[in-house]
């Protein structure tokens, strides 16, 4: 049910050094300037109207920060409920999960990234990697911007997948010994149960999931919870879940059919290239998003998307 780190023990900040290719100055050094190498790299409005901050990071600070994902987070072996940033499972895969259920509960963590700080970034290190003090508190300054995590850092959705460790391992076998499904993918949690289920289990289950989020310091985005059952449409990732297989809303097959007559009417029209290349590399990523749900129906637009491809031009 828990997270695995079956790899070796990092016991000094001079074998962390070495981990990371630095000398012990230069990671102490670089830690404690950590906060300068930060920087906006996008600015979303989200639906809320609230704005949502996404950080890339200097080569100094990047290259490091590959090192501590390659070396330390890609080597975790993630339970199948953590469903994000993991390889070999994706949104899809999150989905079915909890496809033809009677009930389905969808909770969001509100502003999951920089809701997690240093300190619980701090206990990762020390209480699943078990690495010693020094080496952890290191570790989680290299990681974090003023005291807390950011959306948009290479370490950070792995660091989001390891914060809840061992409370979620708990709370889903607590769940799973009940007869309920629960993934997480990223800050998108999801319980699910092939039985319908009474107003108290109901309540049963999201205090549960609130006081496992309440004990990081996270909190949930009220706004976005839902409890859906199979007398109507149960989504999840803008995805259909009330039949065996996820499947696309009828609304999204049209628009995406409706992209690909474009793309032949642009093609006709001999529109200019670069921009016609871009139309058809996002028309042919959405009809292949579609295949994988609607083979039949992906693949005759695949083939339409075939007879059209951007022809070589010198711009490209």
């Amino acid at each position: 049910m828990s997270p695995i780190y079956p790899h070796n023990f990092i016991g000094s900040v001079e074998a962390l050094s070495k981990v990371l290719g630095l000398t012990k100055e230069e990671l102490v050094t670089l830690a404690n300037k950590s906060n300068k190498y930060f920087y906006v790299a996008k600015r979303v409005e989200k639906e809320d109207k609230s704005i949502r901050l996404t950080y890339d990071v200097r080569p100094e600070l990047k290259r490091i920060h590959e090192k501590i994902c390659s070396s330390l987070l890609k080597r975790v072996i993630y339970p199948d409920y953590i469903q994000g940033g993991v390889k070999g499972k994706y949104y899809l895969s999150n989905c079915q999960i909890h496809t033809n259920k009677k009930v389905v509960i969808k909770e969001d963590v509100s502003n999951f990234f920089p809701s997690i700080s240093q300190k619980v970034v701090h206990e990762v290190w020390a209480g699943f990697f078990k690495f010693p003090n020094d080496v952890s508190q290191l570790l989680s300054e290299l990681v974090t911007l003023n005291g807390y995590l950011v959306q948009g850092g290479k370490a950070s959705g792995f660091l989001c997948n390891l914060v809840l460790w061992e409370r979620e391992s708990k709370l889903v076998f607590d769940l799973s010994q009940k007869g309920y499904q629960y993934s997480r993918f990223v800050d998108d949690i999801t319980v699910s149960c092939t039985r319908n289920i009474s107003k108290e289990e109901q309540s049963y289950i999201i205090s549960k999931v609130y006081g496992m989020l309440k004990s990081i310091d996270a909190n949930p985005n009220k706004a976005k919870h839902k409890i859906m059952s199979n007398g109507v449409r149960q989504q999840l990732h803008k995805v259909n879940l009330n039949t065996e297989t996820p499947t696309l809303p009828k609304t999204e097959r049209a628009k995406i059919k409706a992209a690909v007559f474009q793309c032949e009417q642009e093609y006709e029209n001999n529109v200019n290239p670069i921009e016609y290349k871009s139309l058809f590399n996002r028309t042919m990523g959405r009809v292949n998003t579609l295949s994988r749900m609607h083979q039949k129906m992906g693949q005759e637009l695949q083939e339409r998307l075939q007879k059209i491809k951007p022809k070589n031009h010198n711009a490209f």
